[in-house]
């Protein structure tokens, strides 16, 4: 995992995410319907707790590895860097972290995003938007062509849809609540 210096890569990430992702103020990780609609793509949110878990790295990894992708981008999406685009980062992270990584699509970099960025909403995308992780602290959501998500969630969507819902149900104290809403929103996508 390395970071991303050279300003303009760094804005060009940036603009990876301006029209994929919502930026409305404190939405910024979730995925803008029309975008997704418009290139065929399936949303799944999947329990994480802001990091990709582990034990899942190795079926994303060997999915995309099979798709043919062996590389992609991290770009920290905290609040306002989307939205205050053509600044290059309105909510700069702490300390010395970057605010874009290459990564290689390898277990040992997708460990490392964890350690690095699983503190913070990033999302994980290639330069073509191929496919995207949107990473927060509540839930992560898987996106792309049917075909490559049911291969890196290892099951069907449908069953992913389900899995979550049900991980959603538990927490919740009413319908009303936002794992519960994510759910509805992306299942009707």
């Amino acid at each position: 995992m390395k970071p991303i210096k050279d300003p303009k890569r760094v804005e060009r990430c940036g603009s990876l995410l301006r029209d994929m992702m919502l930026i409305r103020s404190g939405e910024e990780f979730d995925f803008n319907p029309d975008w997704i609609r418009s290139h065929g793509w399936k949303v799944v949110p999947v329990e994480s707790m802001a990091r990709i878990p582990v034990p899942d790295i190795p079926r994303i990894v060997s999915a995309l590895n099979g798709a043919g992708f062996t590389q992609c981008v991290a770009i920290f999406n905290e609040a306002g860097y989307i939205r205050d685009l053509p600044i290059v980062v309105a909510s700069a992270p702490p300390g010395d972290l970057a605010t874009c990584y290459l990564l290689s699509v390898d277990e040992a970099d997708f460990r490392e995003f964890n350690r690095e960025l699983g503190a913070y909403r990033s999302v994980l995308t290639t330069d073509d938007r191929a496919w995207a992780i949107s990473c927060n602290e509540w839930y992560n959501l898987f996106a792309g062509k049917p075909e490559l998500l049911e291969a890196m969630l290892g099951k069907s969507i449908e069953q992913a849809r389900q899995d979550y819902l049900k991980f959603a149900s538990e927490l919740a104290r009413s319908p009303d609540e936002r794992l519960i809403v994510v759910a509805k929103q992306y299942a009707a996508l």
